[in-house]
């Protein structure tokens, strides 16, 4: 099953809200001008993946950034209710295949079991860690910029690919 492009118009966007909002903290989320000015630039793509027996509900979505030699997630969650039914793997490697570039994204520092284990479903799917010091800068100024790891598709990053996701993430993705 292939993802469905998704733009703020869109029926899907809504239900990608409903599971956008609930799978992360409110300093790693976009407002609402945020995302619409991310949808004005067409390096930004938000995809839906359909539930594969149901054509009307979600299943995943991903958002990510397509620059000149690598895609950067910056969101990626699986409906709740479909959880444990490999779909965030299945949509990642169908995501991987369908790309053809480096993929990067960011998890948060292993300081717990839910940490831990995201890093372990990453790390089965062949995701790199790069050991570079991280921080993701705040979507709200109320926040501060927060520690995260970057993850790296199918193999690590120089420091020359890292100085360039990071001035891409804060000129281009946070602008």
């Amino acid at each position: 099953m292939n993802f469905i492009r998704v733009n703020e118009n869109d029926g899907w966007y809504k239900q990608i809200l409903e599971i956008y909002k609930p799978s992360f903290p409110l300093y790693e989320q976009r407002n609402e001008e945020q995302q619409r000015k991310a949808f004005e630039d067409n390096r930004y793509h938000l995809l839906a993946k359909l539930a594969e027996n149901d054509d009307f509900k979600l299943a995943s979505f991903i958002s990510y950034w397509d620059f000149d030699s690598y895609v950067y997630i910056e969101h990626f969650a699986v409906n709740s209710i479909m959880r444990g039914q490999n779909i965030g793997s299945s949509s990642l490697k169908l995501f991987a295949d369908l790309i053809k570039k480096p993929v990067l994204l960011e998890i948060d520092p292993l300081v717990d079991d839910i940490s831990k284990s995201r890093f372990h479903f990453y790390e089965k799917l062949g995701y790199q860690l790069n050991t570079y010091k991280h921080f993701h800068p705040a979507y709200n100024p109320e926040f501060k910029p927060h520690e995260l790891l970057v993850l790296s598709y199918p193999e690590k990053i120089d420091q020359k690919q890292y100085d360039q996701f990071r001035h891409d993430l804060e000129y281009v993705v946070m602008k």
